[in-house]
């Protein structure tokens, strides 16, 4: 299995936002509400030499199987970003390919941004989610109610 981190291009961001409507996946993931044209509008801010977010795609054997991405991405004052990671092809979960790209992810974000840590969010439910940030070195620090839903915050403090 070869797994990949690829540059994400308009495709993507269509196929994406046609695969996170799977009801499943919105049962995990706190996607946002937006249409094809408000997606697209994001993908082309992240293009811009100030963008304050940045993502790659998924592959696995040059199949693109899922997104991982960082947004607030913030050098100036908290110095973090937020992280955020969703397989959307059901038949690469629990293969280990998170853990993959997250290590691989979050050393190209601590090295590309001025930043001292990287938070993330996840629902108490998705407990492949909050283990899957953990190992790769997130700490979760606050349980809270997001939209009426229990959730964690984690973060990963990065060597400075």
């Amino acid at each position: 299995m070869n797994i990949t981190l690829q540059a994400r291009q308009l495709e993507h961001v269509m196929q994406f936002f046609q695969e996170s409507k799977d009801e499943v996946l919105k049962g995990l993931f706190p996607f946002m509400e937006n249409t094809l044209e408000e997606a697209i509008d994001m993908f082309k801010e992240t293009l811009e030499p100030d963008a304050t977010s940045y993502g790659k795609i998924i592959c696995v054997d040059d199949n693109y199987i899922g997104d991982v991405w960082c947004y607030c991405i913030d050098e100036v004052e908290d110095k973090h970003c937020f992280l955020s990671i969703v397989i959307f092809d059901k038949h690469y979960w629990h293969k280990g390919i998170g853990g993959k790209v997250l290590e691989e992810f979050c050393g190209e974000i601590a090295e590309k941004y001025a930043i001292h840590k990287i938070c993330a969010f996840t629902y108490k439910h998705n407990v492949a989610s909050k283990r899957l940030l953990e190992k790769v070195g997130f700490t979760c620090k606050e349980e809270f109610i997001d939209d009426g839903i229990p959730s964690y915050y984690l973060e990963k403090d990065l060597v400075i």
